[in-house]
């Protein structure tokens, strides 16, 4: 199966996490909290994860150490998730199910993420206009993640999703060199 068919049953997945949300008494917040301990903790032990994607334990011995390792941490909806995953073999997309539904969340609650890239530290002044701006032009609610990268000399770096929006020294300086090697 190649990464395309994955993503696509990974977004099965999340959406049926957002229709879960609808129809139990777990909000989208209480989900994608959820979600976010789950990713913490695997991440936080690789050993965990291999555990759980090794297609040499059986699904059994996976469904209890889902039960003892998330039972005080997750919510019961959201072990019981985790354990069709295992049954169904799926474990391995959980890190893609989890970042589609954390975009599938961020649409459905009118939100973007955009990270800015600038060459200093901004102050709090310039990331407010900078965030009223971005919310204006784009009339959603904005969440930034703000990077600094000394190599970009001068200006912001606006990148959201895809795509990217070069505003810096460094950017102007490689198209200006890309246009005169033509």
């Amino acid at each position: 199966m190649n990464n395309t068919d994955n993503l696509l049953i990974a977004a099965r997945y999340a959406k049926s996490l957002i229709e879960l949300s609808k129809n139990s008494e777990l909000n989208n917040l209480q989900v994608h909290d959820n979600l976010e301990n789950i990713k913490a903790i695997l991440e936080g032990s690789g050993e965990l994860y291999s555990a759980l994607i090794n297609p040499v334990i059986s699904a059994g011995d996976k469904e209890e150490v889902i039960q003892a390792v998330f039972v005080n941490d997750t919510d019961e909806i959201l072990r019981n998730f985790l354990k069709l995953l295992v049954k169904k073999n799926r474990f391995n997309l959980i890190f893609d199910i989890i970042k589609i539904y954390n975009n599938m969340l961020d649409k459905l609650n009118n939100v973007s993420k955009v990270e800015v890239t600038s060459a200093i530290e901004l102050s709090e002044e310039y990331r407010e206009q900078i965030k009223n701006k971005l919310q204006k032009i784009l009339n959603k609610e904005i969440i930034i993640n703000y990077k600094t990268n000394d190599s970009i000399i001068a200006g912001l770096i606006f990148k959201m999703g895809d795509n990217i929006f070069d505003t810096s020294i460094n950017g102007k300086l490689n198209k200006f060199k890309k246009a005169i090697m033509k």
